[in-house]
């Protein structure tokens, strides 16, 4: 048994829930300047082209790796194809595009979460499962509906109450998930 097939889901759950925690905790300490700054998430130009290249990266190193035995003809293309599709995208598809790139990471990592959480024994991976499918089901509404999104964001940011119990929730999930990770998987 490998070290990821044994320890897999207890990186997974810590690298979410520092990110969730990490991410969140500065709109518990000021919700108001943090939801000036997540406003203007949406329509941000570079966070969109480095995301953007963050998925390209992963999902060519995934189809490059993937391309074994009879499909081994189709290394050379993904070579080529992965940076010209991302040339492609950062230059025709640049509106919400750190929207939707935040949408394909989501769907990359939640991929990884589940693959993680099928070899854990207990029946806690179940949280993972659940919120990785939850992040499949927002990254395809994300990528989909970035204008409802971007609604959502400025609704979130309007207010420091929203912004501060939203952030508290998002902490919350994320300790549970670092609780769980420290003392179940």
């Amino acid at each position: 048994m490998s070290f990821w097939d044994k320890h897999g889901l207890a990186v997974m759950a810590v690298l979410l829930g520092g990110w969730w925690v990490g991410s969140r905790l500065p709109g518990l300490i000021a919700p108001e300047r943090f939801g000036e700054v997540l406003k203007k998430i949406p329509r941000a130009v570079w966070p969109g082209r480095i995301l953007m290249a963050v998925v390209a990266l992963w999902s060519g190193i995934r189809l490059y790796g993937a391309a074994t035995d009879e499909w081994a003809w189709a290394r050379g293309p993904v070579v080529v194809g992965v940076p010209l599709a991302y040339g492609l995208v950062i230059h025709f598809a640049d509106q919400f595009l750190t929207v939707r790139a935040a949408a394909a990471l989501m769907l990359l990592i939640a991929n990884e979460a589940l693959r993680a959480a099928d070899w854990h024994p207990s029946p806690w991976r179940l949280v993972v499962t659940v919120l990785s499918y939850i992040w499949v089901v927002s990254a395809i509404w994300m990528a989909a509906w970035p204008y409802q999104f971007r609604d959502l964001v400025f609704y979130i940011g309007e207010s420091p109450q929203r912004c501060w119990w939203t952030c508290g929730a998002g902490v919350t999930v994320g300790a549970f998930l670092l609780i769980l990770a420290f003392t179940v998987y």
